[in-house]
Parts: structure tokens; sequence; C-alpha cells
């Protein structure tokens, strides 16, 4: 997978700044925090993008369908999950 880089954001979401300028870095594993974090419809160029995470875990609770459909938008934006599976730890109690 090719290597991303755009303006880093920090842990808050927000553009990193510094000396007045933007910090441009690698962010393939900032893209997918991003995706997974969205909800479907939240981005108007492509709509079908946003796990929904937060309506998932507050339904039916199962670890094997929440990394199917993570698995799933990672393919949508063109990212390889075997290659960022080991940064995403699942929580499901």
């Amino acid at each position: 997978m090719e290597k991303a880089n755009d303006i880093l954001l920090d842990s808050n979401n927000d553009l990193q700044v510094v000396a007045g300028d933007f910090v441009v870095g690698e962010s393939l594993l900032q893209e997918v925090g991003i995706i997974l974090q969205m909800s479907q419809g939240e981005l108007k160029s492509d709509p079908f993008i946003g796990a929904n995470l937060t309506t998932m875990v507050r339904g039916v609770q199962n670890n094997e369908k929440i990394k199917r459909h993570i698995e799933t938008q990672m393919e949508l934006d063109d990212k390889n999950y075997d290659e960022i599976k080991d940064f995403l730890k699942t929580n499901i109690r």
C-alpha cells in the first residue's frame, strides 16, 4: 500500500500547526481513525463511507460482525485491512 501524506490532526482532531504552518506527514492511520469515527452519510463525496460504530456497539455486540464491517469500510476507501488490522483493537463486552 502506498504511503499517504496529508495534513495531520492532533488527538482532538484539530489541525496540527507548528510555527504557523500545517504539519504534513504519513496519514494512513489518521484516515482510518476518521473513517471509524464517521457515520455513513457524513461525507458528501462518498456517503457510503463511515463505520457507524456507535450504532453498532449500541446494538448487538458481535466482534466478528464489527470486524467484517470495518474491513468493508476500509475496502471502500481502498485501504488494505490486513495491513492495518494490527493497529486496531476491538473492545466489546
